[in-house]
């Protein structure tokens, strides 16, 4: 690949250009992979989306925010600091409204967002609209692994935002402050990953202070927007209606998550380390050495803020699975950087110079130009219309939503995380007590049971007291006292999934019997043993 010419150089940077609607673009083009990639190859998941729905109902019917955990016997006052409030509430209006379909629609459309933005953040440095859809789709890549219906879809597109902002310090003018602060207002009500975006300005700051203070400057005033920034967006994480324990919320995960002792974090597979051999581990290290091939490809010095970005979310990517998407996104402004020149340094090399190479560099300059003049939305638009009526149509329609993928609800998705047969079958039962349940099944039984039962254990794993985790692992991983956890506990139901240790267990114990079962689930229920009367 060639680099642009001057002329070509000149049309990119020009606005007084003819654009037309008809012209493909390639970030159109781009948009529409992701859509249909996301829609019909890979979808989806819906792990946790349960008790975001049901809290979100919850909020709405008490037009106010839970303080205790109503959702579970087994810690019924402990504190609960619903910090995704606003996320929910918006997920079950979705739901309320347009059905299963729509908020899996909804779902998809956010990352088209993020994608979409982490496009538009690149083109600005790439001079190439190719280079800039090779990274965004790289980007997608590692955003697949928190590709559910959760508020971490949110966090993604503030994070994004965030990053333009700081990329350009001037941008937004006057108003500024104002941008910012309605951004991180909104983020801290939708996701706790703000206190990532509040870490994004400190190390730009410190990246522009240490700057300054290699070069010997005494004039610290380029410093003073960065910290202006993280004060305004400071004040704006307060503005929730958890106030300052908002703020504080996220810290004090993060303390969580660096614990050793068992905690609602450290036993959790999406906070567990990518180790190097495993696949996700190996996808970051890969995902690091395209990065270092770009920056020592292209022979230009990386600004020190790009190598602070690398290595604070390679680290933060290494020590916890559920961050390797954040790395996706921050590495994108230093390929942007570097990637085009160092692809333009290999393609040379390879073709030496041969006419081949001169033809497909005219052809690249050509076609950037042409992107150029193009509008861009066309085809996002169109798609999104089209995926609009697929969803639409009723699965009777071959080309349907639901015909193409076999999707029928939310269910369908994550199967492991919703034991439909076994939901069916509870919900007969005038009550429901005292059920040790399965951790990934909580927010589903909380969707369906509550209030008319209550659950030992889910997903809302920080209102919880570290007592609860210690007693459900102690059953999980049939410890020494696990039998006394049960009866201490007054557990008369357990449904399990039939392949785990605990249901092979049950099986060989005289005191439980199995009361139904399939494929995914085992319930089984405690044999109350009645004294015969004495004879007389």
């Amino acid at each position: 690949m060639a680099d642009a010419p001057d002329e070509v150089a000149a049309v990119i940077a020009s606005d007084n250009i003819k654009r037309s609607w008809w012209i493909p673009s390639v970030f159109g083009m781009t948009c529409v992979v992701v859509l249909v990639v996301t829609t019909f190859v890979i979808h989806i998941k819906a792990d946790d989306i349960w008790w975001h729905l049901k809290t979100g109902e919850l909020i709405l019917n008490l037009m106010n925010l839970p303080q205790e955990n109503i959702f579970s016997f087994s810690a019924p006052g402990h504190y609960w600091l619903p910090h995704e409030w606003l996320a929910e509430v918006v997920f079950f209006g979705i739901y309320n409204y347009l059905g299963p379909l729509g908020l899996i629609a909804f779902g998809i459309l956010l990352n088209a967002i993020a994608c979409a933005l982490i496009y538009k953040l690149t083109v600005r440095y790439s001079n190439s609209p190719y280079i800039s859809a090779l990274i965004t789709l790289l980007a997608a890549l590692m955003m697949l692994g928190n590709f559910s219906l959760r508020p971490y879809l949110f966090g993604n597109i503030f994070f994004v935002c965030t990053l333009h902002a700081m990329e350009e310090p001037s941008a937004g003018g006057r108003i500024r402050p104002v941008i910012l602060f309605l951004l991180f207002a909104a983020w801290a009500n939708f996701h706790g990953s703000f206190i990532i975006g509040l870490a994004l300005i400190l190390l730009y700051a410190a990246a522009k202070l240490t700057t300054q203070l290699v070069s010997g400057a005494r004039n610290f005033s380029q410093v003073k927007p960065f910290l202006l920034d993280f004060v305004v967006a400071l004040v704006a994480c307060v503005v929730t209606p958890n106030h300052v324990f908002g703020l504080i919320f996220p810290l004090i995960y993060i303390q969580k998550a660096f614990s050793s002792d068992v905690n609602y974090l450290t036993n959790i597979s999406e906070w567990q380390p990518a180790g190097l051999s495993t696949p996700l581990g190996q996808m970051i290290t890969f995902y690091l050495m395209f990065c270092g091939f770009a920056i020592v490809g292209s022979r230009r010095t990386p600004k020190p803020v790009h190598i602070g970005l690398l290595v604070a979310f390679a680290t933060f990517a290494y020590t916890s699975i559920r961050n390797i998407p954040l790395l996706g996104i921050a590495a994108t402004t230093v390929l942007a950087r570097h990637l085009p020149t160092t692809l333009g340094r290999t393609w040379r090399m390879l073709t030496k110079r041969t006419f081949l190479s001169i033809l497909f560099g005219r052809l690249h300059n050509k076609s950037v130009e042409l992107d150029r003049r193009s509008r861009g939305v066309l085809l996002p638009a169109l798609a999104v219309i089209g995926l609009i009526v697929i969803f639409v149509l009723p699965a009777s329609s071959g080309i349907s939503y639901r015909s193409l993928t076999k999707v029928e609800s939310l269910p369908d998705l994550s199967p492991n995380f919703y034991p439909r047969g076994l939901i069916v079958e509870m919900d007969k039962r005038d009550s429901i007590n005292r059920v040790f349940n399965y951790f990934n099944w909580g927010g589903a039984f909380i969707w369906t049971f509550y209030p008319r039962g209550r659950v030992f254990i889910d997903q809302r794993n920080d209102c919880y007291p570290e007592e609860v985790f210690k007693n459900y692992f102690a059953v999980h991983r049939l410890e020494r006292d696990w039998r006394e956890v049960l009866d201490r506990w007054r557990i008369d139901t357990i449904a399990y999934p039939p392949n785990e240790r605990l249901t092979k267990a049950l099986r060989e114990e005289s005191s439980w019997k199995v009361v139904y079962e399939d494929r995914q689930a085992v319930l089984f229920e405690r044999i109350v043993l009645v004294d015969e009367p004495e004879a007389d």
